[in-house]
């Protein structure tokens, strides 16, 4: 999804370096107007905004705004001074209540607060949001409030809030902005629940897990806001989260909670319990524990109860919840501590964090040398399209002139389809370097401005392409074409109505017309022109429109638009008519209601879309709808005649309770990524992955996740699928490896996580990826693929992987290694030995060029452990949320290894840049029998690759 915020603030002024720079706004800031000019005192830019005497919150004022134009950036700014080098955050509070708010017309057009954090010279250093806010807030006064890091060099701020493009009204109120000291000793807690007074929130509690819609409600017991479990359409509503230590060391748990109910049913009509889970973050049977139950009527009260913590507890999670429908009950300071001394518990919330003193820096990488040993294009033969066109051949993908077609690929976030013609090259250089023969090229229709999305941003509608976006598209596909890169389109994703495009409230439809576009005919015969003219369109460089290029891999009509959306919150996903125009569908069909009635529409649009294709005389694969949904009757209508690709979307996340030293697809007991994909797989029908990552809960990356490559990639092959594309490629860093997406300055600063071009230890694999992906399988690897497709699937089948260790021991003929918590532990493989002091380490060896390990001349060899950016910080000891994201540089964790090459001959040894380039000899010791010699890598050298070369 997404993440590009492109609903400017109204920009403003920040303060110079050498002026006296005023602190943040008060409690009363609205209440003042001294000038008499309708903006209250220290506020500017105002636009469409209107100081309202009567009706706020804290005092009689509040600001107000309306605009009954879609796309008008209205709002108002407010500047002060930050320093950064004392302040760690900005919790910023303010009341809201919003009036028939649609959607603008360009992506992140929508309610919202920013604060652009400057330093020196009034270089922008990030930006942290609040919201958007069009269908969670309503139309009574509610409070929001959130913590915002600050980096170290911030000295200014400058604060926008507004519709910001949207049309209807929003009102706020009540500003207060406070200050988080740095390192502030005062904060330590033995409170071991994080916003256990629901203070925080945008406007779901922060820190907390919720289910089926509980509310924080204003005021609550002496305070600001409580959290309410009330009557929802949903289901029964919960809440619930991890207390912040392991638990293993305290005897007992003391627990209390302010409770206020109204109506509740006698006998225990809500309650609240304690879970206690292990390592793994699995629960430990019989160990939950009920703490409290409610029924009936009363006024707030404290109550309180202990528990025991049982033997093999790690660590323990609390839960409140309703038990049927009737009455409500509110919840406030919610406090566990350890028992019976509360201070063996004490923490300090935010400042959880690795040691990294001794953690080296990691060089950025402009480019991939050519010939160098990250230089693996040899791999991929140019130009695409050389073997005819892809096709779906006895279940598999295959050319057209013969041979499989799988593909090792990326998918570019948007806007990354629109680059500027230079970056396109080195872009299309660095990926076919890296092994990569892909490009999935989704949300094209994304509204982010000129230049930058498909169709014209000048128009009132959606039915003309922008020329300049076009022409850089065109540069594009011609630079990867002949590089050997192959492309993947999807057709339509994150599309925004504009109001010429005759669709009725067009501003409150999902992005892509969300369920609607599986049934309603004007947003059918939009989708159908727009297909019709992407594809028939002529490249301008290639001379072939993308329907007539075999550079085309296949083709997919939707991304992540399902009426299987309606299952979460269907009054937003199906706005208005569209919901009535559903159920008159419903009145009259023969699939009768739920999934299989969603299901027939679904194949139903799939068969006319695909008809309408081929008769133009589109001859690649088409798939359905690339969705993360695993619904049964979802996954069979993909699969379902006239289409020829089942193209799914992959992600792997973790119990947000598992140990954070072990937060990796290795630990998965049940099956990781293989037993996602069985889900979605069909006999007959080609299965790409087309696009996975693990999800970092808006973390960067996770520090594990370059054992999750080769993992991925281990799966892929054994499971034989048509591709694997990993998300993504952003525009930033424009520099790889220079730090994490959003805290670089200037344009940077849109904090997106799992970007691949942000995390080196996930591009630094990828000749690996690929030599696993892209070479033809020997013989017993063929059988054993063949013999496994036999067997009954079961968690961990994939060779070489042992997920009860964490271990991963790769052995093919081009490419060995290990990866995971090996610890020391001497590993033999086909032709080399490996050992790692490291925890947790990865450690690769694949050949340079056609020979295999055993015979070839040169190994490219990669040894990485953990990656973080500098003064990354959690929110607790489960590390389940960023308190500061971090910056430049990254820093890699030094790793020692020796990894022995059993290869008659005189080796040297070269340790690499991250280029591939090389910076100098590295040490070598020669084995005791003579045949060979081995790599000692001492953790000294801030480097992830080394080259071996035999002579």
């Amino acid at each position: 999804m997404l993440g590009l915020a492109v609903g400017a603030p109204v920009r403003g002024r920040a303060q110079e370096p050498e002026i006296e720079r005023p602190g943040p706004p008060a409690l009363d800031d609205l209440e003042k107007d001294s000038d008499r000019d309708g903006v209250p005192d220290g506020w500017y830019s105002a636009r469409d905004a209107v100081w309202e005497s009567r009706g706020g919150v804290v005092g009689p004022h509040f600001v107000r705004f309306e605009s009954k134009r879609r796309g008008r950036p209205s709002g108002i700014s407010r500047a002060f001074g930050v320093d950064g080098s004392k302040t760690e955050a900005i919790v910023i509070g303010v009341w809201l209540r919003l009036g028939h708010v649609q959607q603008g017309e360009r992506t992140g057009q929508e309610p919202a607060l920013m604060i652009d954090l400057l330093g020196d010279q009034l270089r922008q250093l990030s930006r942290g949001t609040m919201g958007p806010w069009t269908h969670s807030v309503g139309s009574q006064w509610t409070r929001v409030a959130k913590r915002i890091p600050v980096p170290p060099g911030t000295r200014d701020a400058i604060m926008s809030i507004g519709l910001m493009g949207a049309r209807g009204t929003l009102d706020f109120d009540g500003l207060t902005i406070d200050l988080v000291p740095r390192a502030d000793e005062a904060a330590t807690s033995t409170n071991l629940v994080l916003n256990g007074d629901f203070e925080l929130g945008d406007p779901a509690p922060a820190y907390w897990i919720a289910n089926n819609d509980p509310a924080r409600i204003f005021p609550g017991h002496r305070s600001g806001s409580a959290l309410e479990l009330g009557r929802s359409d949903s289901g029964l509503p919960r809440i619930l989260t991890g207390l912040a230590m392991p638990v293993e060391g305290f005897g007992a748990l003391t627990v209390s909670a302010y409770v206020q109910a109204k109506g509740l049913r006698g006998g225990g009509g809500a309650g609240a319990e304690m879970f206690f889970l292990d390592d793994a973050g699995r629960p430990i049977p019989g160990t939950d524990s009920p703490l409290m139950t409610w029924a009936g009527s009363f006024d707030w009260r404290r109550d309180t109860a202990e528990v025991r913590v049982p033997p093999g507890a790690r660590r323990a999670v609390i839960q409140f919840e309703k038990m049927d429908a009737l009455g409500r009950v509110a919840i406030d300071d919610v406090v566990v501590s350890a028992s019976p001394t509360p201070d063996a518990g004490a923490w300090t919330p935010f400042h959880v964090s690795d040691d990294t003193d001794d953690w080296l820096k990691v060089p950025p990488s402009t480019k991939i040398v050519a010939g160098s040993p990250l230089d693996v294009s040899f791999l991929v033969p140019a130009p695409a399209g050389r073997n005819g066109f892809v096709t779906a051949k006895d279940g598999r993908l295959a050319f057209e002139k013969g041979g499989r077609a799988r593909f090792h690929g990326v998918s570019l976030l948007a806007p990354g389809a629109f680059l500027e013609p230079a970056r396109a090259d080195e872009l299309a250089d660095r990926l076919s370097r890296s092994g990569i023969n892909l490009v999935r090229l989704g949300d094209l229709d994304s509204a982010i401005g000129p230049d930058r999305s498909l169709f014209d941003d000048t128009r009132d509608d959606t039915k003309a392409f922008d020329p300049g976006a076009m022409a850089r598209l065109d540069h594009l596909i011609a630079a990867m074409k002949s590089r050997g890169i192959h492309v993947a389109l999807e057709l339509q994703s994150r599309r925004i109505y504009r109001d010429d495009d005759g669709v009725p409230t067009a501003g409150l439809l999902p992005p892509g017309g969300g369920p609607a576009a599986l049934f309603d005919p004007t947003l059918t015969k939009l989708a159908m022109r727009t297909a019709r003219d992407l594809l028939g369109r002529k490249n301008q460089e290639t001379g072939l429109a993308p329907k007539d290029d075999p550079a085309i891999a296949w083709i997919t009509l939707l991304g992540e638009v399902s009426l299987f959306d309606l299952q979460e919150h269907p009054e937003v996903a199906l706005p208005g008519e569209y919901g009535a125009a559903l159920r008159a569908l419903g009145a009259k069909s023969t699939s009768g209601s739920g999934r299989r009635f969603w299901q027939s529409l679904e194949a139903a649009h799939y068969k006319a879309m695909v008809e309408a294709l081929r008769a133009e005389k589109v001859r690649v694969p088409i798939a359905g709808c690339s969705h993360w949904r695993r619904d049964a009757e979802f996954a069979a209508g993909l699969a379902a005649p006239p289409l020829d690709l089942v193209d799914d979307r992959l992600y792997w996340s973790p119990s947000t309770f598992v140990a954070p030293e072990i937060r990796s697809q290795l630990w998965s007991l049940d099956g990781a990524l293989d037993a996602g994909a069985r889900k979605k797989r069909h006999a007959g029908v080609p299965y790409a992955v087309g696009q996975w990552c693990p999800l970092s809960q808006g973390v960067w990356a996770f520090p594990h996740e370059a054992a999750d490559q080769l993992l991925a990639a281990q799966t892929a092959a054994h499971e034989d699928w048509d591709a694997l594309v990993r998300r993504g490629v952003f525009i930033f860093p424009i520099e790889w490896g220079a730090g994490p997406a959003g805290t670089s300055g200037g344009e940077d600063i849109y904090q997106l996580a799992e970007v691949a071009n942000a995390s080196p230890h996930v591009y630094a694999l990828w000749p690996h990826m690929a030599s696993l992906l892209l070479r033809e399988p020997g013989p017993a690897a063929q059988g054993e693929r063949e013999a496994a497709a036999r067997r009954k699937p079961r968690p961990g089948s994939v060779p070489g992987w042992d997920p009860a260790r964490g271990r991963l021991a790769i052995d093919t003929p081009f490419t060995q290694g290990i990866a995971g918590w090996y610890g020391g532990e001497l590993t033999s493989l086909a032709a080399v030995d490996i050992v790692e002091d490291n925890p947790f380490a990865v450690v690769v060896a694949t050949s340079v060029g056609a020979e295999p390990i055993a015979s070839a001349k040169r190994l490219l060899v990669t040894a990485i452990a953990r990656v973080e950016p500098t003064g990354f910080a959690w929110t607790d000891r489960f590390r389940r949320e960023a308190a500061d994201p971090g910056r430049p540089p990254l820093l890699q964790e030094p790793v020692s290894a020796r990894v022995s090459w059993r290869r008659k001959g005189t080796i040297r040894a070269y340790a690499l840049d991250n280029d591939g380039g090389r910076i100098g000899e590295a040490k070598v010791e020669p084995l005791a029998d003579g045949a060979g010699a081995t790599l000692v890598i001492d953790g000294k050298t801030p480097a992830f690759h080394w080259e071996l070369a035999a002579d």
